[in-house]
């Protein structure tokens, strides 16, 4: 079994290695119709499928036509982020497919005062391109956590170059301290930091929250963040709709009205959780994470570190 994720590990690396120097050498119709060629071959794949309903209908949210609808968005953010690597961010039209409702006077007034912010949602499909798309309205900086894969780090630093935005990143085996003081620098400028917290961690790792029918538990991070920078936190999300993201901006939390480190945690991921669990059960489509290992065993098991074994199965004849 080990062998065999170490063999489909490689297999994505080398997918991603060879689409990103594709996408650097041809232009916008060549790589459209790439992708259109992609899609469709993952669309066929039959264990990727089932794999894909099989969680879904873990979280009791599975339906005729979501694993496709899924597929749609997942392919849609491969497509602008090789737009991005082809032509730049200017140029690669990611920005307009972005609409921010009246929301944003949230962050506009956030601006104002002249304090950062915390801007956080879960792995919604097109998340890569979303801080760069808010940092035309919003100074946010992009915090690009630092893949134990070299060759993940290096598509990872790619993109971040070619979407020339203001990346900030860890030095090399670098301490948690270290890494906070990465984000605590940013936070203090004035700027946002956009962070995705919704994977599950160990429990002495994280803070307990219920989602998506489960019990797991969420990193901390970010409440300790806001306590030490007293900045306020922006939940944010995101869906699909009239050949758009529609992008909603929920009321600002703010650290100062929380009395304690531990209080500000639990409350903070608790609320998360659940606006996390509101929207993907709105647009279930939208969740990148659904073929994430460690969500897979969460939604199958109860346990987001257990042996993934024993998966609920599809009715006979069902359609995936």
């Amino acid at each position: 079994m080990a062998l065999s994720r170490r063999l489909r590990k490689d297999a994505v690396m080398r997918l991603l290695e060879g689409g990103a120097a594709l996408a650097q050498r041809c232009n916008r119709r060549q790589v459209n119709l790439i992708l259109s060629v992609a899609l469709r071959v993952v669309k066929a794949c039959l264990p990727l499928r089932i794999r894909l309903a099989r969680n879904m209908k873990a979280a009791e949210l599975y339906r005729r036509g979501l694993v496709d609808l899924h597929f749609d968005r997942a392919a849609d953010q491969m497509r602008m982020l090789m737009h991005v690597l082809r032509a730049g961010f200017q140029a690669s039209g990611a920005c307009d497919r972005f609409q921010f409702d009246e929301s944003f006077r949230h962050l506009d007034a956030i601006r104002a005062s002249g304090r950062g912010a915390l801007i956080i949602s879960p792995h919604l499909c097109g998340y890569p391109l979303f801080p760069r798309v808010l940092a035309d309205r919003f100074p946010c900086s992009i915090y690009l956590r630092r893949s134990p894969d070299p060759r993940k780090h290096k598509i990872n630093m790619m993109v971040g170059a070619a979407g020339d935005g203001h990346l900030v990143y860890p030095p090399p085996d670098s301490a948690r301290s270290e890494r906070l003081f990465v984000a605590l620098r940013v936070l203090r400028e004035g700027r946002g930091l956009y962070l995705t917290p919704d994977l599950p961690r160990k429990p002495h790792e994280g803070t307990p929250v219920h989602v998506l029918g489960q019990r797991t538990y969420f990193p901390a991070g970010v409440a300790i963040m806001a306590m030490r920078t007293r900045v306020p936190i922006v939940m944010v999300d995101w869906h699909w709709s009239d050949g758009a993201y529609r992008v909603r901006c929920h009321e600002p939390l703010d650290p100062a009205t929380l009395r304690s480190r531990s209080e500000a945690a639990g409350s903070i991921m608790r609320l998360f959780a659940a606006r996390m669990d509101e929207a993907v059960r709105s647009h279930p489509e939208m969740w990148w994470n659904w073929l994430d290992k460690r969500w897979t065993r969460l939604l199958r098991t109860g346990s987001a570190h257990a042996d993934p074994t024993g998966p609920r199965a599809i009715p006979r004849g069902t359609r995936v």
